[in-house]
């Protein structure tokens, strides 16, 4: 029971993942400035979807519809994709749907090893103080969906060669 008396299914751990699921994407997807212009949510109320440190937002998450305007304009369901995965689901990409695949080429390489150390980086400071509090574990979410955002192009890219 939360306590405004209310029960949710969802733990703190789920809504942190969707926070930060919901960061990265409006992070690749232009920023929240660029993106609201383009959404029916306002700024401000995009904020509150990626903020964990005010108790009045914690439990407050992205909607659908503007989820798969997230998702389609970073070029990844990162969002839906999360909260499948909370369901015990995995998205697959319907026939024809795949990313452009490329040739692997030394910026693939570089930006693979960015994301890996960005990985390191969010771990190392997590651990700094002696113990990884909601933010820190945001923080490392964040990092972890774009390094596996960018294995994916590294798999797909290995493929033409």
């Amino acid at each position: 029971m939360r306590p405004d008396g209310s029960i949710r299914t969802i733990e703190d751990e789920g809504v942190l993942a969707i926070k930060g699921a919901t960061a990265v994407c409006l992070k690749l997807g232009g920023g929240l400035t660029s993106f609201a212009r383009l959404t029916r949510v306002s700024g401000p109320v995009l904020s509150r979807y990626i903020d964990i440190h005010d108790p009045d937002n914690f439990e407050k998450v992205i909607g659908v519809d503007v989820a798969v305007e997230a998702d389609r304009r970073a070029g990844s369901p990162m969002i839906i994709s999360e909260a499948a995965r909370q369901l015990g689901y995995r998205l697959v990409p319907e026939d024809g749907q795949q990313p452009q695949a490329h040739k692997l080429s030394d910026g693939d390489v570089m930006d693979f090893m960015k994301e890996a150390m960005d990985v390191f980086n969010a771990l190392r400071e997590a651990r700094a103080d002696g113990r990884i509090c909601a933010a820190d574990k945001k923080a490392i979410e964040e990092q972890l969906r774009e390094l596996e955002r960018e294995i994916a192009e590294v798999r797909a890219n290995m493929a033409e060669g």
